[in-house]
Formats: C-alpha cells, structure tokens, sequence
C-alpha cells in the first residue's frame, strides 16, 4: 500500500511539475452541424475585418468609419474614428494594426497617445484588407481585388509575394507560424480555393500554392439541409471565399459572400485540407470576416453588408 501510495504522489508531483500555468486551453474541434445567432444588443454593422484581444473583439465598421470593440461584458463601444478601416490585427506588443483603402491607402499602427503610426504608405500598400502578424513582427496582408499578398519585416522592407493571386481576401497563420494562408475570391467556381505560403523562421514567405479548393470538399451530415442547386460540394454554400480564421488545433473557418447557390454557410475544414468536419447555418448571406474567441470556444462572423454580429459557441 504504500508502495502504491508514493506512486501517485509521484505522478502527482510530476504533473504540478510539468503544467504551464499561462498555456491557453486547446480549442475544441467542431463535428457536424451548428446553427449561429445574433450577438445580443449588436447594433447593424458594415463590418469588414476583425480581431480578438484582451480588450475584447475589435471590428473595422465601414459605415461610421470606426473601430468598435465588444467587450467582455457584452457592451459594443467605439474604440477609435477611422478614414476606411478593412482589416484589423495585433503587434506582437499588443498594439491595434489597421489596414484602410477606398478613400486612403495604408497600414498604420495606433499608439498609446491615440496617434497613428504609418507603417506602409500608399506607394507600398496596393489594395490593403485583411492582416496577419508574425510573432517577430512582420505583418501579412492580402490585397483586394488586384494587390496580391503583401508583406512588412520590422526594419520596413515590404514584398510582394509570388504567385500574384487574384482577388485575395481572408488571411491567417497556422498554429505553428510555418504557413501562411489566404482565400483567393475569384469569380470562377472552378479557382476558388485556400492558397498557402510556406513561411521561414525569420518570417518570409516562400512561393504559394493552392491548398483546398471548395470544389473538391463535400460536407456531409445528416442534419445539414440538401444543397438547393443539387450540386455536393461545397462551392454553392461557401460562395466566393472571403472570411478566414484558423483554431488552435489548425482547423480552417471559411466563409465567403455572393454566388451562394447551394444555400449559405460557414465550413469547418480539417487541418490537412480533405474533409469538412463541420457546417455553421444561418448565418450572414454574404460574410466579411471571421474571429475566434481567445479560449476558441467562440467563432464571431461579420457579414459583408449591414448586418448584425453573429456568433456560434462551440462545446
């Protein structure tokens, strides 16, 4: 007995031992079909790109030119005016990155003393929209409709990346930062994919390749209603891909906007890009941007018009 008893005590100790008090919970991993709502008390939004932080999700909203953050509480509040936010993201300090075009061109930091800080200008920029940051600080981002994917390394440099991909849009990291990902929003049913750029440790980008296609992924589940057009695949649910996010565990979020023939959805694809482990109904008909909650229990989705935000908790 007491043999067995200094046993576990030893387990024991070895567990308290090993635990990393600051690891983030794994994200779960979504099976089957989910049905979104309404954010409570959210207000009609014309919502583009979105971040999560400790402050709480931060939208770029288009129609009043701002960012407005949903706190924790459940309250919407105005964090800043802006000139034309798109998409939003974090330096690795913590400091609020966005990206603005239309009526300017550029990528600016906000800092402490609510001043922006350009930090790639209008000849540098192309058609800024959706961000994603290195952990060393280089900042990603896609370029719709004709800019291309574009980087900055913290010294300044800028590049465009090869292929030049038509019409990218959503823009994510894998869990391990070796892969960068971006939709390509073509018009051509038949092009419209997940392309990803292998990515080194100093953060460059190698040349991209497409990833997934939604021609090729068919959902399903028996609880998800038949395709209106007949068609299996998931290019009439998906419609043109637009909102990207990935979890923790490197399960893809794809949502997109406009040619929805099969119905409307948000896909959970699996990390090696081959099957879709789960769909999320009723949701924005034409969808801007995607977000998971820091825990990753919570997807938010933003549609690409004036909707409400919606969001979808998973268990």
């Amino acid at each position: 007995m007491c043999y067995i008893l200094r046993i576990l005590i030893l387990i024991l100790f070895v567990d308290v031992i090993t635990a990393q008090p600051n690891d983030k919970p794994r994200a779960p991993m979504p099976r089957g079909v989910y049905r979104a709502r309404e954010v409570p008390d959210s207000p009609l939004l014309l919502a583009s790109g979105m971040a999560w932080s400790d402050m709480g999700l931060i939208i770029a909203e288009r129609k009043e030119k701002r960012l407005v953050v949903l706190r924790s509480s459940g309250k919407f509040e105005t964090l800043r005016k802006m000139t034309q936010p798109f998409g939003v993201a974090f330096d690795p300090k913590g400091k609020v990155l966005v990206s603005e075009k239309i009526d300017v061109h550029h990528i600016v930091r906000i800092q402490d003393d609510d001043k922006l800080d350009v930090l790639v200008g209008a000849g540098e920029a192309g058609t800024p929209h959706a961000l994603a940051v290195h952990k060393n600080g280089t900042i990603y981002w896609s370029g719709f409709p004709d800019g291309g994917t574009r980087s900055r390394t913290p010294d300044g440099k800028v590049t465009v990346h090869q292929p030049r991909i038509g019409h990218t849009f959503g823009i994510a990291l894998s869990p391990k930062q070796d892969w960068l990902y971006v939709t390509s929003k073509l018009p051509d049913k038949d092009r419209r994919a997940v392309w990803r750029f292998p990515v080194a440790v100093d953060g460059t980008l190698g040349k991209g390749q497409p990833f997934f296609a939604t021609k090729d992924l068919k959902p399903m589940f028996k609880d998800l209603p038949a395709p209106k057009d007949g068609d299996p695949s998931l290019v009439g649910w998906i419609g043109r891909v637009q909102g990207l996010a990935i979890d923790s565990n490197g399960y893809f979020y794809i949502g997109g906007a406009e040619s929805h023939t099969s119905g409307a959805a948000v896909a959970v694809i699996s990390p090696d890009g081959k099957e879709v482990a789960a769909m999320i109904l009723d949701v924005p008909r034409n969808i801007a941007s995607l977000a998971l909650s820091g825990d990753g229990r919570t997807l938010y989705i933003a549609g690409a018009g004036e909707y409400r935000l919606h969001q979808v908790r998973f268990d």
